[in-house]
């Protein structure tokens, strides 16, 4: 009984944690800060496809890649497919991703983000006849710029909750 009740916080706690990131991915800025957005339910998502990839998997991916959808109002299944392709990558390597300084991890955060940007973009364009502009691809900057400050948060809140 004790070791369900764990299991369901641990649960709610990942839960929680994409919550949040979708709050952040939604919540207004001035037009200046908004292209630096950086992706937080992808740095997120991978974060514990990397940390605990027996629970968070390609599954949850494309639900939260939906979710994403819905919520910034982009084409159904865009960013589902997205994240699920680049969250296979990362919980396939997820054993050598750990051993990575964090340093080396934002670089990796950064490549992982240009290439669902990417993949985001192509499919925009092929759908919806999309306009490129250079800004579309700030975020991996910030995104990776703010990786070492969101791991080590998450990983305080993974050892709080005592996940494995």
């Amino acid at each position: 009984m004790i070791e369900q009740t764990s299991s369901l916080t641990q649960k709610f706690a990942i839960f929680a944690t994409f919550v949040a990131a979708l709050t952040l991915a939604t919540m207004p800025m001035s037009l200046f800060l908004a292209a630096w957005r950086p992706d937080w339910a992808l740095l997120v998502l991978l974060y514990w496809a990397i940390a605990l990839p027996h629970r968070v998997s390609i599954g949850i991916a494309f639900m939260l890649g939906i979710c994403v959808d819905i919520l910034i109002g982009s084409t159904m299944g865009i960013h589902a497919g997205a994240y699920a392709l680049v969250t296979y990558s990362a919980a396939r390597q997820y054993q050598r991703i750990r051993n990575f300084s964090l340093l080396q991890q934002s670089l990796l955060m950064a490549a992982l983000v240009t290439i669902e940007r990417s993949i985001v973009f192509l499919l925009e364009y092929y759908l919806n006849d999309a306009t490129f502009l250079a800004q579309y691809f700030w975020p991996v900057l910030s995104s990776a710029i703010l990786w070492p400050w969101l791991f080590l948060i998450l990983r305080k809140v993974r050892r709080r909750f005592q996940m494995t």
